[in-house]
């Protein structure tokens, strides 16, 4: 690749010509020689986010020995420029680990939290200490990505560090919170979590939750948040708790509720059939849905009457709790539904029917 080949390529990058684009960014992506690595340097002078991006796509394809004159790019303000210099340190390596590792110690607070970022990103075992090291930092911001990006390693170490960071400032602490989500804790790790669940923030409080999971108290469903609330009743085996949050001054709880009684497959059709009639659609839908393990001619008549619902999402939900139900009356209701004009919904309508057939020839 000549640099005068190489020029016009990069002049076509600026084209208003869309094909033209795309084939110049094609054609540079693709150099390997080794004349073209000191044009595709230069090149990445450039103000122009795209063929900055461009440029840094192509260096994947060379081995370079120096990654810090890339270490700008990765505090771009350009979110694709970030991205393809993050891609470019990801495959880089140890070398480009190290890079990122020297970064750390800048007084750039940018350059400090792209290389946390970037090593965030790499998901290796080199990135590992970096980032353990990053919940130290003097930036609460860096400190709370750290924690972020730490969440995928599951090794005690780690566990031990984020349980470490539950006093710290409160974006922080909710970092810490979430990436202690879904791991098993200690008894002792769950006692030093229980405190944030009278923590000023209601956000730490609602990951507080779901960090304790099984372990939370009842008390945290008469939390005044309703973020709180809604984490209760995603995470209770409590059938008497979900029936309170079922009936949550707050939409988006009972949805949350519906949904877990549905999931748990609890029986609760007191409280479910009534939430047909919700002003909330979502709220309708999971109830919906949670009625599917129901039975009886109550539960099927409030469910053909939301097969009329004017929110499509609602009847289908009802004709599939009705197809898993099932009963003569269920298949009559879902037979006149299937006749409806929109060609989606009459299907969702047709595979309900179909269910409940299997499931009676099976029987």
């Amino acid at each position: 690749m000549n640099a005068k080949t190489f020029a016009r390529l990069v002049a076509d990058l600026s084209s208003e010509d869309f094909a033209k684009v795309e084939d110049a960014a094609n054609t540079i992506c693709s150099l390997r020689d080794a004349n073209a690595y000191p044009l595709i340097l230069d090149a990445l002078q450039s103000e122009t986010p795209l063929i900055c991006r461009v440029m840094l796509w192509a260096l994947r394809n060379y081995t370079i020995a120096d990654y810090s004159q890339f270490l700008p790019f990765v505090c771009s303000a350009d979110d694709d420029v970030r991205e393809a210099a993050q891609v470019l340190f990801m495959e880089g390596g140890e070398a480009a680990c190290k890079t990122l590792v020297l970064a750390l110690s800048s007084d750039d607070l940018n350059l400090q939290y792209g290389a946390v970022e970037t090593l965030g990103q790499m998901r290796s075992e080199c990135a590992k200490q970096p980032l353990l090291a990053s919940l130290s930092a003097s930036a609460p911001e860096v400190r709370a990505l750290a924690a972020y990006s730490l969440a995928r390693y599951p090794d005690d170490a780690v566990t031990d560090a984020l349980l470490s960071r539950l006093s710290d400032e409160p974006d922080v602490r909710s970092a810490a919170l979430s990436g202690l989500k879904g791991r098993a804790l200690s008894s002792d790790a769950l006692l030093s979590v229980m405190p944030l669940l009278s923590d000023a923030d209601a956000g730490v409080r609602a990951l507080a939750v779901y960090v304790l999971d099984a372990a939370v108290p009842d008390s945290a469903a008469e939390d005044a948040d309703s973020r709180v609330r809604r984490a209760m009743a995603e995470v209770t085996d409590s059938a008497a708790i979900l029936r309170k949050l079922l009936t949550d001054v707050d939409s988006s709880v009972r949805t949350a509720a519906a949904d877990a009684a549905g999931k748990r497959g609890m029986r609760m059709d007191e409280v479910l059939i009534p939430l047909l009639s919700d002003e909330m659609p979502g709220v309708r839908r999971a109830a919906a849905a949670a009625l599917s393990h129901a039975e009886g001619g109550a539960v099927v008549d409030a469910l053909i009457q939301a097969l009329s619902d004017p929110k499509p999402g609602i009847r289908a939900a009802a004709a599939n709790s009705l197809g898993k139900i099932g009963g003569e009356k269920a298949k009559e209701a879902l037979l006149a539904a299937s006749q409806v004009r929109n060609p989606i919904l009459a299907g969702i309508m047709k595979n309900a029917l179909s269910e409940l057939e299997k499931r009676e020839a099976g029987q």
